[in-house]
């Protein structure tokens, strides 16, 4: 349970958009301002556009590939930290999550890992990869959803960042 907990404060630093609306009902499913582990991401106004985030599906889920330019490493690091606390303290039961408001993204990951999917984080030089993958057709099906809402939440955001920079 710590190292699901550890994993996904791991993956929840890597988000890089801002905040997108959701269905009505449902949070945002990025959220840099609200949500309690992605708000680390904003502290640096600079870090997300320095950064990629890259979902890619895989047999028995998904992984994602994150990299940030050398010189917002600190920063990303520091964001880490941040995120990691969050993780540790809900791993600890000092925060409950009904306690800790959460975007879409980190909701539906908190599903998954509660589904039973593995997650595994590695931390490299060039990109920091993270994995997430179970022998449960069910809950590969999951994975691969979440890691699609990613991929179309993110192009979301692109498409929206280039027609601002059009105007």
């Amino acid at each position: 349970m710590k190292r699901a907990f550890f994993a996904a404060a791991l993956l929840v630093f890597a988000a890089v958009v801002i905040a997108s609306a959701g269905q009505p009902g449902e949070p945002a499913w990025f959220d840099m301002q609200g949500c309690a582990f992605c708000k680390n991401l904003a502290k640096d106004p600079a870090l997300l556009k320095n950064m990629t985030w890259e979902h890619i599906d895989i047999s028995n889920g998904a992984v994602s590939i994150t990299t940030v330019k050398p010189e917002f490493k600190k920063s990303y690091m520091e964001a880490q930290a941040a995120m990691m606390e969050v993780g540790k303290k809900l791993q600890s039961g000092e925060l409950k999550p009904e306690q800790v408001p959460m975007c879409g993204h980190c909701q539906a990951y908190g599903k998954l890992v509660q589904m039973g999917a593995k997650t595994e984080y590695i931390q490299g030089t060039a990109a920091d990869i993270w994995l997430m993958t179970s022998d449960k057709p069910e809950v590969v099906k999951e994975i691969k959803m979440f890691a699609q809402r990613n991929r179309d939440e993110m192009a979301k955001m692109e498409q929206a960042e280039k027609a601002g920079q059009a105007h």
